[in-house]
């Protein structure tokens, strides 16, 4: 079973993620009280859904460690916000996510992305700017 890493600082977000994948996936949700990137190391996800919107950008700094981190720069990291600017979606996408999603989620929407992120990351495709 394929392996999903959820950021969200919003229980509810982390809580419909987790049931609307259980079934598909191995689902682990980040606990805040720890560090993201160990976390992901240990769980070895296969994608990562990372929220935008975490205080004090740590989206940005969680993003920028996964990237610079040769054992884990491979990991696709899908961005989730419920509403965000072209701009934003595009600084993340040049600091390494791989793609951009809306939540809510919508479930075929959620697996379509999941599942095209995992099948890129098996053949060795990586986009690069």
């Amino acid at each position: 079973m394929k392996k999903v890493f959820v950021i969200d600082d919003m229980p509810m977000v982390c809580d419909q993620a987790e049931s609307m994948m259980k079934d598909r996936y191995e689902v682990f949700v980040w606990d805040p009280d720890q560090d993201a990137v160990a976390q992901i190391r240990e769980a070895k996800p296969d994608v990562v859904l990372l929220d935008l919107y975490l205080e004090d950008d740590v989206s940005g700094r969680i993003l920028e460690s996964l990237a610079g981190d040769p054992e884990l720069s491979s990991i696709p990291v899908i961005v989730t916000a419920a509403d965000a600017s072209v701009l934003l979606i595009a600084k993340f996408y040049s600091m390494g996510a791989s793609d951009f999603i809306r939540k809510p989620f919508v479930e075929h929407v959620l697996f379509r992305k999941l599942d095209s992120q995992i099948k890129l990351k098996e053949i060795g495709y990586r986009f690069e700017l």
